[in-house]
């Protein structure tokens, strides 16, 4: 494990299990918001165009012709959403899941930053949900109450261990550190 993973650990404290996801797996839960993507960046450049753009040729007078501009949120958002899923496969690539004799949590290394802790309370967590992923040999690890409760939404990557190789590892791992 990378040190500022072992930095985070607190003193006395034994990792039971740990493991990275599949940068694939985040990809894959972005990919619908390429289509958003497209369709506000065709809408900003469409207002745009039909604005007149800058210059001469604007369609409006006087201060009216900063109405252009006003597409330049929508092209820009166009492509946030339309980035999102590389920007999930970088933040998989960052990602440890850890089970440890005290807790249990997910780790992002945030390059020139402090790591960023996502540490699941007993309060919150239900036993471990196993899925198998089709397609592939990963596995989810569902922890939170709330995304076990819905089963009809896909739960967020903030809610367990998503695209790991050995689930069932995890689950036990899990049970035994929430199970002392």
């Amino acid at each position: 494990m990378p040190p500022e993973i072992t930095a985070c650990l607190e003193p006395g404290e034994e990792v039971l299990w740990h493991g990275k996801p599949r940068p694939y797996v985040f990809i894959l839960r972005g990919l619908p918001n390429i289509a958003f993507g497209v369709t506000w960046g065709v809408l900003g450049a469409f207002w745009y165009h039909g604005a007149g753009g800058i210059g001469q040729y604007s369609a409006f007078e006087g201060w009216w012709k900063l109405v252009p501009l006003f597409s330049i949120p929508f092209i820009l958002a166009g492509f946030s959403f339309f980035l999102r899923p590389i920007r999930l496969g970088l933040q998989a690539r960052r990602t440890w899941y850890l089970v440890t004799n005290r807790r249990v949590f997910i780790a992002e290394l945030v390059p020139n930053q402090s790591s960023r802790l996502r540490v699941f309370s007993l309060a919150e967590m239900a036993p471990p949900h196993i899925v198998k992923r089709p397609f592939d040999d990963l596995y989810d690890v569902v922890l939170t109450q709330a995304a076990q409760g819905n089963p009809h939404l896909t739960p967020r990557l903030d809610s367990g261990f998503f695209g790991i190789r050995d689930g069932n590892a995890a689950a036990e791992a899990i049970n035994s550190a929430t199970n002392p």
